[in-house]
């Protein structure tokens, strides 16, 4: 089973990986962030599912600047204590807080809060294809000074070394300690990569998991059906990115440009050649939600969707016209991939068969 469990990189490459467990829930995380890119380098943050459903926003900023994403289960749980059962629950609650905090599939490597795990724990990985990756325990924890843990990291300082940090309260001197030993890092001749990277070197391949909640509804439902339209005409496409770009939407661009580095990302969803189509919901001379379809066999896939209004209602509408469209369209099934636990629990409440599974492991 030693296969499952990678401790450190190839030797014979000059790299290491700064890697770091948790995630804080009171603090910015920004400072361990700054600690590595003053020395331009990139870090491995294994989180737990309790994170990534507080900070969305975060996390995409996180990959965004360049760093890696993974798990380190929901709870934060001891998991060489626990059941079967809960071993699963705890990978699935959080493989779906980082898809949907994300966006993207989850990457199919985790590290065990406190290295607990028993052989059986690593049967259980198998069955999903993760590894698990451990590394030099920096001790960083107990929350000493960061001039004794600059101390003690440094001759750990080598080739295809796993560093073992945490971004958490109590490791509050560990983004000073870091920056120092991304310095020493540098002089040692060593490139700071991320996990994926040294696992690339060393010829292991990494995978990665998705889920999606797929609903069918066997009644009409009433919809102000005069209130969804597709999207086809420039001015309304136009109106539309202006109106949904005030939304809070996490996949919406900010700053310089971003109305049009907006308005180019919904064209080229109104416009695809893939039988992608944009649908908007609009009254009181205002857009209130907006849905990318397409269909796939007998199925309805809601490629991408948001509303003006968080409340729960506003997303009812969006699964009201779904049910209406599927029907419409002669599709047995709707699917998607965001905001699956609110969609699956708002259909139960809709009365929809609803659940959420697997995708295709890759």
């Amino acid at each position: 089973m030693t296969g499952l469990v990678i401790t450190r990189g190839n030797p014979a490459v000059a790299h290491c990986a700064f890697t770091f467990d948790d995630g804080p829930m009171r603090i910015s995380i920004d400072a361990w962030l700054e600690a590595l890119e003053q020395g331009g380098a990139r870090g491995t943050f294994f989180l737990t599912g309790e994170w990534f459903d507080r900070c969305p926003g975060k996390a995409r900023e996180i990959l965004a600047r360049g760093h890696e994403l993974a798990m380190h289960t929901y709870h934060h749980r001891r998991m060489a204590d626990v059941t079967r059962a809960v071993f699963f629950e705890e990978l699935k609650l959080a493989e779906l807080a980082y898809q949907e905090a994300t966006g993207r599939p989850v990457p199919t490597f985790m590290r065990f809060p406190y290295a607990s795990y028993r052989e059986e724990n690593l049967e259980w990985l198998r069955e999903w294809n993760y590894l698990d990756i451990e590394g030099e325990d920096t001790v960083d924890w107990s929350g000493p000074p960061s001039a004794q843990l600059v101390e003690r990291v440094i001759p750990k300082l080598d080739n295809g070394a796993i560093l073992v940090f945490h971004a958490n309260e109590i490791a509050k001197e560990t983004p000073q300690a870091v920056k120092r030993l991304v310095r020493h890092v540098h002089d040692k001749g060593l490139t700071p990569v991320t996990v994926s990277e040294l696992l690339h070197a060393n010829g292991i391949a990494t995978g990665e998991r998705s889920w999606q909640v797929r609903f069918k509804s066997s009644f009409q439902h009433s919809v102000h059906h005069a209130e969804w339209k597709r999207v086809t005409e420039e001015e309304e496409l136009r109106k539309l990115a202006a109106d949904s770009l005030e939304w809070g939407n996490l996949k919406t661009p900010t700053g310089a440009g971003a109305y049009g580095k907006w308005l180019e990302a919904l064209s080229k969803q109104a416009q695809s050649d893939g039988g992608t189509y944009l649908v908007a919901r609009s009254f009181a001379g205002q857009h209130w939600a907006y849905v990318c379809a397409s269909v796939r066999g007998d199925t309805l896939v809601l490629e991408d969707f948001a509303t003006k209004e968080p409340h729960a209602d506003a997303m009812v509408y969006m699964l009201q016209w779904a049910a209406n469209e599927a029907a419409t369209l002669g599709c047995e099934w709707i699917t998607g991939t965001q905001d699956m636990r609110r969609i699956h629990k708002l259909c139960e409440q809709l009365g929809f068969q609803a659940e959420i599974v697997a995708g295709e492991a890759r």
